[in-house]
């Protein structure tokens, strides 16, 4: 038993140590030097990725809608910016409402899904 606790916590201590050693404190009162400099003019390329991805989210969300014979007759659109995907139109019944739902549910890791579908 003791054997399983000791390799237990051994497993578990070894991925924590080398995410210690990875770390770079950096110092309250440093100044800014052409490294600092470097990340801060890397945010925009970064801004444009995070737009781009939500155009490519937005973009498999339409043809999943598109796509989904469950889906068959309902007029969806999502619209995704980096807070939340936003699902509007209409649906025929229950069915096809939780289909949206299910469908745009893997999208929404760190983004809020807001439902504005409308059932007939």
């Amino acid at each position: 038993m003791t054997r399983v606790l000791v390799c237990t916590l051994w497993l578990l201590g070894t991925p924590m140590l080398g995410q210690q050693q990875n770390q770079n404190p950096t110092a309250p009162n440093a100044q800014a030097g052409p490294r600092d400099t470097a990340q801060t003019d890397q945010s925009q390329p970064q801004l444009q990725d995070k737009a781009s991805g939500n155009e490519r989210i937005q973009s498999n969300l339409q043809s999943a809608f598109d796509d989904d014979p469950v889906l068959s007759g309902a007029d969806l659109t999502a619209n995704v910016d980096d807070e939340r995907i936003t699902l509007d139109g209409t649906v025929q019944s229950y069915l096809q409402h939780q289909r949206a739902l299910q469908l745009a549910s893997p999208y929404s890791r760190n983004r809020e899904i807001v439902d504005k579908v409308i059932v007939q």
